[in-house]
């Protein structure tokens, strides 16, 4: 075997090395992106303790908001809401919508979408009542994104429209 031949294989090895380690790399990260696929299917919550643990964070981000206690406020929020929004103790009780101080909330719908490395997101349609010592009158409906990590022990809350919360109910009813 002359030098030209010798180079000849030598090149060929390598490209077949090449290809074949290229092959399986991308079955490897093919396998990982499957296994880290988030859930995105939205049922109903009918777990009764994980929905009193949700309407527990609500209650809690309702109190905050309505006492106005902008740094409880802040903590409470999603933190990529408060980045987009460009949130801070001194204008977060001007941007949300302003609740009255005697207000109290009751959870009527929620959805679970999903479920990812114990981190659940839940779509949440939340009653306000205006109470005095004789009577309750609504308010409105607020909507709100709750997120659990039960990694961390923590929620956060995203206020979103009714028309986002709207179309995530529609996918549960349109299966």
């Amino acid at each position: 075997m002359n030098k030209t031949e010798k180079m000849e294989i030598i090149i060929i090895i390598l490209l077949v090395l090449i290809f074949g380690g290229t092959l399986i790399y991308s079955k490897i990260i093919n396998s990982k992106v499957e296994e880290e696929k988030i859930d995105e299917t939205v049922s109903i919550v009918t777990d009764r303790n994980r929905f009193y643990t949700i309407d527990s964070a609500i209650s809690k981000y309702i109190i905050a908001l309505s006492s106005k206690n902008a740094p409880d406020v802040l903590k409470m929020l999603n933190n990529d809401y408060v980045l987009l929004n460009n949130l801070t103790e001194a204008n977060v009780l001007t941007v949300l919508e302003a609740v009255p101080d005697n207000v109290s909330s009751s959870t009527r719908e929620m959805y679970q979408v999903g479920e990812y490395d114990n981190i659940y997101k839940y779509y949440v349609k939340v009653r306000l009542m205006v109470e005095d010592y004789y009577s309750a009158t609504f308010l409105k409906y607020t909507y709100l994104e709750i997120t659990i990590n039960e990694n961390n022990i923590t929620f956060a809350v995203t206020p979103i429209n009714e028309v986002t919360y709207l179309n995530k109910v529609k996918e549960v009813e349109n299966g």
